[in-house]
């Protein structure tokens, strides 16, 4: 379930942890709690969380927090990247905002030094039926969001690209990320490659 609107978010999370009837109540409870949550519902039979959200007062990090305080995890995969057209702490801050703006994102960030990325994703519960799938549409929406903002994805495994070795790209990924702000409020851009499930066992 993802239901993304104007005014709230809503999103089917994996949850990992829980192994009983009162392991979803006490989950439930403490999102139901959680200062911007609408609604959740913990369902223990699928292992999952249905949870609606005001972005303006919690963000999905915050509700991973909360999950975790509670004792149990949201299900999250990680991602190391290497990013092209970046060379200096403007870049970074167009970089960090976009990869952030990822739905699922829960946190993001740049290493300006040796112009790499990070991300960690939660994905949601329908998107784990089909993880091929699912891994090649993110990654498609994350390389036109570079794009768009003049970056370019390098890879994830392959050498580092030195600020020196940019030249000029700096100036031109700069002034198009200044034009994508303009016409996207904050600029919503994303950042590619293949992710690396981190299996976190019940």
């Amino acid at each position: 379930m993802e239901n993304n609107s104007d005014e709230f978010q809503s999103m089917r999370l994996k949850i990992t942890g829980m192994h009983c009837a009162n392991c979803a109540k006490n989950l439930q409870t403490a999102l139901s709690k959680r200062d911007g949550v609408i609604d959740a519902a913990v369902d223990i039979t699928t292992e999952s969380a249905d949870i609606k959200w005001d972005p303006k007062a919690v963000t999905l990090a915050d509700i991973a927090d909360t999950v975790s305080d509670t004792g149990f995890s949201v299900f999250t995969f990680e991602k190391k990247m290497h990013i092209g057209g970046m060379h200096c702490a403007g870049c970074a801050k167009r970089a960090k905002t976009g990869l952030e703006g990822i739905n699922g994102v829960i946190f993001a960030d740049i290493n300006i030094t040796d112009n790499s990325g990070f991300i960690k994703v939660a994905p949601s519960y329908s998107d784990l039926e089909d993880e091929e799938r699912y891994y090649a549409v993110l990654e498609d929406k994350i390389a036109a969001a570079l794009s768009k903002y003049g970056f370019e994805y390098i890879g994830d495994d392959g050498e580092a690209v030195s600020a020196a070795d940019l030249g000029d790209a700096c100036a031109v990924g700069c002034a198009i990320g200044d034009k994508a702000d303009d016409a996207e409020e904050g600029g919503k851009k994303k950042i590619t490659g293949i992710f690396h499930r981190l299996l976190q066992k019940k």
